[in-house]
């Protein structure tokens, strides 16, 4: 059979339907019991539709609009010729002239659902969402069985702007056929997308109950239900996820959050315990699990031995230090461990230079631990030459001469770290106050007290940087009235301090009250444990002043 005889059939057969669908096609009605006799008129008007569908085919276009609309001249209320100029019409992009033909189409026979699809595919692309609409709903009541027509619906909804008229076609197919994923996933965004979040939620959960197998929801649902601190909705959805799956690791992980959420610390240890175990995990992910779970206060309060008990016993199996030691050692370093918090900054080091505040903290804790002076020095240098853009490593250096009383070599990296600019007021009194005792030290008096100045300007309550201002304004008796103003406040916040007793009691005697200080002075020598010869030479002299008046 050639292509033309194939053209011709299939014109035959789209005719054949679209007679038998037609009306008033020219055929008179038939009596009953009557034989039917096919007119000649029918005869003709079905080989001229043979004839204009053929030359359709063969894009023979303006052949086959003359075809179909010589046809309708014939028979004006010719469905399927209708039909076919519509859909060449819509071809070239003419959507007006395809939606008249395809209307008068759609009016010769309200049952042809091929004239309804072709009618609502033309309102759509006309941007007349309103009638695709009502063209969808005729479609549904013609095939209510037809889930397809209820999801266009539904888009020519969305299409429209009406998202929640959107949802009520999806509402009608889930009672025909159930909750379903898609189903509710597509109720669960257009919820969402109108701000009903409730309603978007009840959709998951929906699906969370009608799938218990499916644990991605129950896992949405519990998180949800966590984050609302509604506990008891959550631990319904973890059991769920526990009995769809008894071996899934990080459900352990899940409940060990859900039991400390609740208070349950030794049901938090325990499923955490058991969840650590998987082989599924590598050191990165349980000490990020257990650092998740515990807040950082935890770790560092000395009463909760679990968290911390946790995480040795994770990392004892743990070799990759990349992982552990940053965490490790500031838990470490938070409880005072200065030299093992030392020892995991370090060993982090060896492996990777790159973090500045793993080299921040083990300055500190070399710092603190009092460390050799090659090893912080070293350190200090190392980390100036790696990030030669931040303050603390010229702070170390300087603090470490101004304790070694090597005043002259602490100036520069104190200067450096002032030209360096502060990170929120990071060391910055401290800063001030070590280059206001260089200066003092070298004689460079005004020098000095500019920065006690700028120091108590950042840190005003700084009570060891009052009592050196103080003491040695009284020193060079300068300033007296604020030396002692400044030195009573210090007495005030630690009365029993030997130290800021005798500067108190120094500045009295510098203004000429021997007697006022002596009960200070007697107070100072009393309280040093230590017998500072200079606190004795002090009360000497106070006595020898009183005792002169």
């Amino acid at each position: 059979m050639g292509r033309k005889q194939i053209y011709i059939l299939l014109a035959m057969m789209l005719v054949m339907a679209g007679c038998k669908t037609t009306k008033n096609s020219g055929q008179k009605p038939v009596a009953s019991g009557q034989r039917t006799m096919v007119s000649t008129v029918d005869l003709e008007t079905e080989a001229m539709m043979i004839e204009a569908k053929m030359n359709q085919e063969l894009d023979q276009t303006e052949k086959a609009v003359k075809g179909y609309q010589t046809i309708l001249t014939r028979n004006p209320n010719f469905g399927a010729a209708l039909y076919e100029l519509a859909s060449m019409y819509e071809k070239v992009g003419m959507v007006d002239s395809a939606l008249y033909y395809s209307q008068k189409a759609e009016n010769t026979d309200k049952s042809n659902q091929w004239y309804k699809l072709q009618l609502a595919a033309l309102y759509h692309a006309k941007g007349d969402y309103k009638s695709e609409i009502k063209t969808w709903e005729a479609l549904i009541k013609l095939n209510p069985d037809k889930l397809d027509y209820y999801y266009e619906l539904s888009n020519a909804y969305l299409a429209d702007g009406n998202v929640e008229g959107a949802i009520e076609p999806l509402n009608r197919v889930e009672k025909m056929i159930g909750v379903t994923e898609p189903i509710s996933l597509q109720k669960q965004k257009l919820w969402t997308a109108v701000g009903k979040n409730e309603k978007a939620v009840q959709e998951i959960e929906k699906l969370a109950d009608a799938l218990p197998q499916e644990k991605k929801y129950s896992e949405l649902m519990a998180e949800l239900y966590m984050k609302q601190k509604n506990y008891a909705k959550a631990k319904k959805y973890y059991d769920q996820i526990a009995a769809a799956d008894p071996t899934d690791e990080y459900i352990h992980i899940s409940l060990a959050n859900y039991y400390h959420q609740t208070g349950d610390e030794e049901a938090t240890y325990r499923e955490l315990k058991q969840g650590l175990r998987s082989e599924a995990l590598n050191c990165a992910d349980k000490v990020q699990i257990i650092s998740s779970i515990y807040t950082v206060k935890e770790f560092y309060d000395t009463t909760n031995t679990q968290a911390f008990a946790l995480l040795e016993e994770t990392i004892d199996d743990c070799y990759d230090t990349m992982s552990y030691a940053p965490l490790y050692g500031e838990v470490l370093m938070n409880r005072g461990r200065w030299r093992e918090a030392a020892e995991q900054f370090s060993r982090y080091l060896k492996l990777d230079t790159s973090r500045y505040e793993i080299w921040e903290a083990y300055l500190i804790c070399l710092s603190v631990a009092n460390a050799d002076e090659d090893t912080l020095m070293g350190t200090a240098k190392r980390t100036q030459a790696l990030f030669p853009f931040q303050s603390l490593p010229y702070f170390m250096e300087g603090q470490h001469y101004v304790i070694k009383q090597e005043y002259e070599k602490a100036e520069k990296p104190l200067v450096q770290c002032v030209k360096l600019g502060f990170n929120n007021g990071y060391i910055e009194a401290d800063t001030y106050g070590l280059l206001a005792e260089v200066y003092y030290r070298q004689s460079r008096q005004e020098e000095a007290w500019q920065c006690f100045e700028k120091s108590l300007k950042a840190s005003p309550d700084n009570i060891p940087t009052l009592n050196n201002y103080a003491y040695y304004l009284s020193e060079t008796s300068t300033k007296l009235e604020k030396a002692e103003q400044m030195s009573k406040r210090t007495i005030i916040a630690e009365p029993e301090n030997p130290t800021y007793l005798d500067t108190y009691a120094w500045i009295l005697y510098k203004m000429g009250r021997a007697k006022e200080a002596l009960p200070y002075m007697e107070k100072a020598v009393k309280n040093d444990k230590e017998g500072s010869e200079t606190l004795k030479g002090h009360l000497e002299e106070i006595r020898k002043a009183v005792d002169g008046q």
